[in-house]
Formats: structure tokens, C-alpha cells, sequence
């Protein structure tokens, strides 16, 4: 059986888990590569990125409905799952540094986290990734 088998169908799970990784790292990175951290700027990205990471986390299955068993399609697919890490690769080691000092690469960076959040809890399933 595999991991969280019963629970995944649900998109609770799918945005606690996406909030649970993104929010904190995305705070991580704030605190790690701002010039001018200050805790009124870090509650507005945190803000901000928790719309962003529930957003990417309930995204695939907005746009792939789970209405029947083979839902999953290229929004769930392995290539997708691979662009995810990689935008959030990406965001994480290279944009957030050089532009640390725009408000917005912050909760786009949550919203790649949430969604790769979701297809990692999918690829978990029984049925995984296509």
C-alpha cells in the first residue's frame, strides 16, 4: 500500500501539505537572502505566499478534475512533475538571489512549491504520476 493511499483523494491534504513546505521555506528564503529583512515585510510575503501555495496546490486537479479514476493526465505527469522541481530549483537558487528585493518572486516561488507539493503527494499513490 502506499503512502497516504486513503488520505490523498482529498484536497485538504493536498493544501496542508503544499502550506506546510512552502510557507516555511518560502520564509526561509526571505530571511536568508534579504539585504533589509524586516518581520512587517516577511508577514506580507508569507501572506501573500499562502495564497500562492494553496493555489498551486489545488491547481492540477482545478484543471484535471479528479471525476474519474484516469483524471490524471500531462498536468500530472512525471514531465510536469520534473518542470516543478526545476522552476523551484531555479527560484529558490538563482532568481530569489538576484531579485531579492522584489515582493512578488517570493510568492511565486510558494506557488511552484505548492504545486510540486501536489504531484509529489500524487506520485506517492497507488495510481502515481502518467
Amino acid at each position: 500500500m502506499s503512502i497516504g493511499a486513503n488520505l490523498l483523494p482529498g484536497k485538504i491534504i493536498h493544501i496542508v501539505f503544499g502550506e506546510i513546505i512552502g510557507l516555511p521555506l518560502v520564509g526561509i528564503m526571505y530571511y536568508s537572502f534579504s539585504s533589509d529583512f524586516n518581520y512587517f515585510m516577511l508577514a506580507l510575503i508569507l501572506a501573500a505566499s499562502l495564497v500562492c501555495v494553496f493555489i498551486g496546490a489545488i491547481l492540477p486537479d482545478l484543471l484535471e478534475r479528479p471525476t474519474n479514476p484516469n483524471h490524471r493526465k500531462f498536468l500530472h505527469s512525471w514531465f510536469v512533475f520534473a518542470i516543478a522541481f526545476i522552476a523551484s530549483f531555479v527560484m529558490a537558487l538563482v532568481i530569489i538571489p538576484l531579485y531579492e528585493h522584489l515582493f512578488f518572486v517570493y510568492p511565486i516561488f510558494g506557488f511552484c512549491l505548492g504545486y510540486f507539493s501536489h504531484l509529489l503527494l500524487d506520485s506517492t499513490t497507488k495510481r502515481s504520476l502518467t
